[in-house]
């Protein structure tokens, strides 16, 4: 996204008068005016440049190959993603709750055959679903699950050809992109099962395979499947985009994102190893580059 950078030309005109009011001092009688012409003078208005961020793993953790889509952040542990599956654990990665059928059959067999990276607001889980032809007619699910049983809620269609990722902000602004290499995030309002689309982000360059995303810190945080398993941010205001490093495992498949700030670190992601099983949960803290 292009930002102009305004100068504005201020032009004085400076009479001195005769006799002034209140604390200044007074003119003498015998003073003449003359009308002054301030030079022109010019204020130029500067961007901040965001810094220079980089990724460093702290922690690989070894999962359930069936972990293998998306994942979120509880308060108590986490949320998994399969292609078919749903997963709660805690904080130990012990299953509290799974269901590995989760697709309602009434969306198979309209042909929805994956589940992509979900988030958690206002506690419910969205889940993002894809179709093979929504991929041609740029109509794609979203569903809600019960938090707590992982029970189907409801769901409501976006539009959009590619459905990878639901990221939701403080606001409840869902964001998503309607690629799966894309260099702009879509983003819209849920009131009940009615979307409204905003106005989309333009990133300033293209990111490739985008496998998840989530939230945090004024930014959007981007996990792919790009040729170093990259992670990458961007300002949620400018749309600059920076690449921050690698998720590790680069003859495998990156794949969901999650950004809670742990001790572990900022982010948190989902990478197959070269042979996809088994999956890894890779810790990852953020902080200023070379």
């Amino acid at each position: 996204m292009r930002r102009a950078v305004a100068a504005v030309v201020v032009l004085g005109l400076v009479l001195a008068g005769a006799a002034c009011s209140g604390d200044e001092p007074e003119a003498d009688d015998a003073t003449t005016t003359t009308a002054t012409t301030a030079p022109p003078t010019t204020e130029a208005t500067t961007t901040t440049v965001p810094p220079n961020l980089a990724v460093t793993i702290t922690e690989e953790v070894e999962v359930d190959g069936l972990y293998r889509q998306g994942l979120a952040r509880l308060d108590d542990g986490w949320i998994f993603t399969s292609q078919w599956s749903l997963h709660r654990t805690d904080e130990d990665l012990n299953v509290r709750v799974e269901d590995r059928d989760a697709m309602p059959d009434d969306l198979k067999a309209l042909g929805y055959d994956h589940v992509g990276d979900p988030d958690v607001f206002d506690g419910v889980l969205w889940v993002p679903l894809e179709s093979p032809a929504g991929k041609d007619t740029g109509e794609q699910l979203t569903a809600r699950f019960d938090l707590e049983t992982l029970a189907f809620v409801d769901h409501f269609p976006v539009p959009q050809h590619h459905n990878a990722f639901v990221a939701i902000d403080d606001e409840g602004v869902v964001w998503s992109a309607d690629e799966f290499s894309d260099d702009t995030l879509v983003r819209y309002t849920v009131e009940g099962t009615t979307v409204t689309p905003l106005e989309p982000l333009v990133m300033d360059r293209t990111v490739e395979r985008i496998q998840g995303a989530d939230i945090a810190d004024g930014a959007l945080w981007l996990a792919t499947d790009d040729d170093h398993n990259g992670v990458y941010r961007v300002d949620l205001e400018t749309g600059a985009v920076q690449d921050l490093g690698s998720m590790g495992r680069i003859p495998g498949e990156g794949e969901g994102i999650d950004a809670t700030d742990l001790p572990s670190g900022l982010l948190h992601t989902l990478v197959a190893d070269e042979a996809t099983v088994p999956m890894y949960l890779v810790h990852m803290s953020v902080a200023p580059g070379d």
